[in-house]
């Protein structure tokens, strides 16, 4: 089975893709705010995931990662 990333859409097998939340589990602009917003992010609606092949979501994941970290300067 072959599954499309919604970044760059195209097809890849399931070992080469990652399910991705839309919007992040730990919000990139305010950084880890508490457990309870953490599990209620985690496990969210089906319309807040999506299919990202593992390139695109190493691209995400960075530049989350940036904003974040360029937020606690």
């Amino acid at each position: 089975m072959h599954y499309t990333c919604n970044s760059c859409k195209k097809e890849y097998p399931a070992t080469q893709v990652n399910v991705d939340h839309v919007l992040p589990v730990v919000c990139p602009k305010q950084g880890f705010v508490g457990w309870d917003e953490f599990i209620a992010r985690l496990f969210c609606e089906k319309e807040n995931l999506q299919v990202l092949c593992s390139a695109c979501h190493t691209v995400k994941t960075k530049e989350e990662r940036e904003v974040r970290n360029g937020s606690k300067k």
